[in-house]
């Protein structure tokens, strides 16, 4: 099994190597720059007959675990709305600059960069787990989405907001992300970064989106403080940062390849299709155009991407 690390930029080129030489392959979010190089990546897949899986290390969580089974069992009632949200303050001294140099990769518009695919992506996870996810698969639809974005000098978004609407169920999302101003400005870890609301209350889970700490569920009318339940990480005392929390992804790959299938129940390809789907919708409306040689959806093995060479 291959894990791919390299920015997202690259993933589409490097999947689709290792994918070619049949590797199963386990590849960092967002799984590719477009919807198209998604779709191409599934398909490839499926006719090498090898396992494929967006490591979204978020949805393997015990939180998110926890969360899902408390929205099925019908805890907070019927849910109506999530708002998710990930976002850093990484503005600079200097007008109008961020703490970064112009080619780091969250800027770099070569590397896909931008706070919607970087960070983003995390905020749409929730959205798209609560509303598209625990829904029956024949009722599973594509969400109406309207974006709206501030863009860095360098053609990449800083700040974006993306509303999903769910026309069926008629639920709607909002995910926010941005390099300006921070989920947790007071960086104490309780500021409340991800709002799921039904008909009976709501779950709160606090900074940040991508490894909430816990959550609380708030019942209408309680007038109480609520409790909140803790979902932490194993530690190891001798080795600081232990596992990082992706061992419960690296789990599930495991156990998929171990039992024959080729793709995560938790994580299906097609949801990740979906969410690459809106990520495409809310960059064309903003604007942002990446460079052909990271979306063109041609598998290239001497492609640049994968060589090194330029």
């Amino acid at each position: 099994m291959k894990l791919r690390p390299t920015p997202h930029s690259h993933h589409f080129q490097n999947a689709m190597l290792a994918i070619q030489a049949h590797k199963h392959v386990l590849c960092e979010k967002a799984l590719t720059v477009t919807a198209e190089q998604t779709r191409r990546l599934v398909q490839a897949a499926r006719e090498k007959n090898v396992f494929l899986m967006e490591a979204v290390w978020t949805r393997f969580q015990p939180v998110s675990v926890k969360v899902r089974e408390l929205i099925a069992s019908g805890e907070i009632g019927v849910v109506e709305r999530v708002f998710a949200d990930l976002s850093f303050n990484y503005s600079a001294e200097e007008e109008g600059k961020l703490t970064f140099p112009d080619v780091h990769r969250k800027v770099n518009l070569e590397l896909a960069g931008g706070a919607l695919l970087n960070f983003g992506t995390y905020a749409l996870t929730w959205v798209f787990q609560v509303l598209y996810h625990l829904q029956p698969e024949a009722e599973k639809e594509g969400p109406e989405v309207i974006s709206t974005m501030n863009k860095y000098f360098t053609g990449t978004d800083e700040s974006t907001v993306v509303v999903c609407r769910f026309p069926k169920h008629k639920t709607i999302g909002i995910a926010t992300t941005s390099l300006r101003s921070a989920s947790d400005p007071s960086e104490t870890g309780k500021a409340t970064s991800i709002r799921i609301q039904g008909s009976k209350g709501e779950i709160a889970m606090a900074h940040p989106a991508y490894c909430p700490p816990g959550y609380r569920v708030l019942r209408n009318g309680a007038r109480e403080e609520s409790e909140l339940i803790e979902c932490t990480f194993p530690k190891d005392d001798g080795r600081e940062g232990w596992g990082h929390g992706f061992f419960w992804e690296a789990d599930e790959a495991a156990r998929c390849i171990r039992d024959g299938k080729k793709e995560s129940s938790t994580m299906p390809l097609h949801e990740s299709i979906a969410i690459m789907e809106v990520m495409d919708e809310a960059l064309r409306q903003g604007g942002v155009t990446y460079p052909s040689l990271i979306t063109s959806h041609e598998f290239d093995a001497m492609s640049p991407l994968n060589t090194g060479r330029a």
